[in-house]
């Protein structure tokens, strides 16, 4: 393979490989505000939290799944007074089965 070729055979992989990890941060803020939604005290309720969930590209080139939202770390890991609620790690460990299952194949 030439130098041209495999130069464009690698950007085709970066390109694939950052939209692979853009699904997946993706697919964590779906499962951590889904989450959130069902720790809800009223079902059907509005959560600021779980709108506020979101994935943004940083600026080494990754993803980030984050809130702005200053109370989210008591609702993930609790208090003394208040049990833990996660919602974040929960939903990377689920994405993290499936990313490890498609590198299987």
């Amino acid at each position: 393979m030439n130098d041209l070729k495999l130069s464009q055979t690698m950007t085709r992989y970066e390109a694939e490989l950052a939209r692979m990890v853009e699904n997946l941060a993706e697919q964590i803020v779906i499962g951590a505000r889904s989450r959130v939604m069902r720790n809800l005290k009223k079902p059907k309720g509005n959560s600021p939290l779980a709108q506020s969930i979101r994935a943004e590209k940083d600026p080494e080139g990754g993803m980030r799944v984050l809130t702005d939202k200053s109370y989210a770390r008591y609702v993930e890991f609790g208090t003394v007074n208040q049990p833990a609620r996660p919602f974040l790690t929960p939903a990377a460990a689920e994405v993290r089965v499936t990313f490890s299952s498609v590198l299987e194949r």
